[in-house]
């Protein structure tokens, strides 16, 4: 049994993008590695959910 892990969806969705889609995800992704590790996912917005409607 293997402990890597299965990084084809990822592979996948890369190979899915446009040429000029590739610069953002590619700055992300290097932002990613070079910040500290314990700092890492502070990038990430929060998500709250969908605003309720009021009536």
């Amino acid at each position: 049994m293997s402990a890597a892990l299965d990084y084809r969806e990822l592979y996948d969705l890369i190979e899915r993008l446009e040429p000029e889609q590739v610069e953002e995800p590619h700055r992300h992704a290097l932002s990613l590695v070079e910040m500290p590790r314990r700092s890492r996912f502070r990038v990430l917005k929060s998500f709250e959910g969908p605003s309720r409607c009021r009536s």
